[in-house]
């Protein structure tokens, strides 16, 4: 189960990316198994492009994006 929070619940210190895969590194994935699903994350969620900016930079609507692409990313 995959939840996302109101406030979307974002580390401030990571990227986009960082921000995606941050359980996945926990789990133990590897990187490369770490990017590749962060890059089929940020296209499912329209952010192609977007994995180095800091989540800071984005509008609401992105930081939203990437919550769910967080939520989304073990496969819940």
């Amino acid at each position: 189960m995959g939840m996302v929070f109101q406030n979307y619940a974002l580390f401030p210190n990571l990227n986009v990316a960082g921000n995606i895969v941050y359980g996945l590194k926990i789990r133990g994935l590897s990187a490369a198994e770490r990017n590749k699903r962060c890059d089929e994350l940020l296209e499912l969620v329209g952010l192609t492009g977007h994995g180095n900016r800091r989540v800071n930079e984005l509008s609401g609507g992105q930081r939203q994006r990437v919550a769910l692409a967080r939520a989304l990313a073990p496969r819940p």
